[in-house]
């Protein structure tokens, strides 16, 4: 009965939104060191994990049964190796996962950073109808948390802290988003040097009160995937601030990548506080090759009802422009910008569309 009652519970917090206090618990196990991990995960459903480090090359990998209620509350770090991780690896449904107040994740980015080598994966992340909230994660070696084959959940109050790693650190999206449906990311703080978060294929997802610092802002990228999984829709970004960015609100396909669609995407109450390079940048002309821009789009990925609701700030970079709508001819459609203001560009918008509401300049 006690799994029962904790699986609806978290059903309806995958559903509403809501904050996650469970009052059912079933008999307890703690680990307090790495040898202990597999054993207790593969016997217990309410597991706390203390203070230990990970031995270099080893993951953290907790596959947990149904139902498993799952409490950080020490230290975990993972000494250095030069290998594609995850450092981390999480798999429930059913399940609360969460850190206390006093728990932390450390990554040891700093002894990857500036060095040439592979640097792993801080966090996987595959669950269904689960919460997981109140981690705290700090220098990621590359990216941070990739949620992956998850569905209706909830991920709320991380706070991701990359700060050591300014003009040092590259690829450190706070969370990335693939083949994934009804998730919810929300009331969290990001400190990085890569997108704040990505969403690469998936739909019903949303991204709300975020506080991203020193990020490549909220990214969809689609056409990676030459096997044509390159899907995004129903996506909604909202009450969130990007500051010191790179860019704010981005939006790519490739040009040497698979067909798909991003479609259904609403951007609503955004505040952009010093982009360096583009308030708004929606473009299908990256290179996977060239990892960069080509200025040529391509037809592969249509990037369809695409709605912008009270996007504000400003960009203060050298070659800074507010809004680059740079689309392949009849690739782009239905535009709709509803109160779109990005001042201080050096460069004019480029807009190979204009959108409904809004007049280039």
């Amino acid at each position: 009965m006690a799994a029962l009652v904790r699986s609806l519970v978290v059903i309806l917090l995958a559903l509403s939104f809501s904050s996650f206090t469970p009052t059912v618990k079933a008999a307890s196990c703690t680990i307090n060191s790495y040898d202990e991990v597999s054993s207790v995960v593969a016997s217990c459903t309410d597991i706390t994990v203390g203070s230990f480090t990970v031995p270099a090359g080893e993951s953290l990998i907790m596959n947990m049964q149904d139902g498993t209620y799952l409490t950080f509350t020490g230290l975990i770090k993972f000494e250095h190796s030069n290998w594609n991780g995850p450092l981390v690896q999480l798999r429930v449904t059913n399940g609360v996962i969460k850190g206390d107040s006093n728990h932390l994740f450390h990554g040891q980015g700093e002894s990857y950073w500036g060095n040439t080598g592979t640097k792993p994966l801080f966090m996987y992340i595959n669950v269904v109808h689960t919460g997981v909230y109140g981690f705290k994660i700090k220098n990621c070696p590359e990216r941070c948390v990739g949620i992956d084959g998850s569905r209706n959940s909830v991920f709320g109050n991380f706070i991701i802290d990359n700060a050591d790693g300014v003009n040092l650190a590259r690829n450190t999206d706070g969370f990335d988003v693939a083949k994934s449906s009804g998730i919810t990311l929300k009331d969290t703080t990001v400190t990085n040097q890569d997108d704040c978060v990505a969403i690469n294929s998936g739909s019903d997802i949303l991204v709300d009160n975020f506080v991203c610092t020193g990020s490549h802002g909220f990214d969809i990228a689609a056409g990676q995937d030459l096997n044509n999984d390159n899907f995004v829709t129903n996506v909604t970004f909202q009450n969130s601030i990007l500051v010191d960015s790179m860019v704010g609100l981005s939006m790519l396909s490739v040009v040497d990548g698979g067909t798909g669609e991003i479609s259904k995407i609403t951007y609503n109450n955004i505040k952009i506080q010093g982009a360096s390079d583009y308030g708004i940048m929606f473009h299908q002309d990256f290179s996977n090759s060239g990892q960069g821009s080509t200025g040529k789009p391509v037809g592969t990925v249509v990037f369809s009802d695409i709605t912008l609701n009270d996007i504000v700030g400003y960009v203060n970079g050298q070659y800074s422009a507010g809004v680059v709508l740079r689309c392949a001819e009849g690739y782009c459609k239905n535009f709709n910008f509803n109160y779109v203001d990005i001042t201080g560009g050096k460069s004019p918008d480029e807009c190979s569309i204009q959108p409904n509401g809004y007049t280039c300049h």
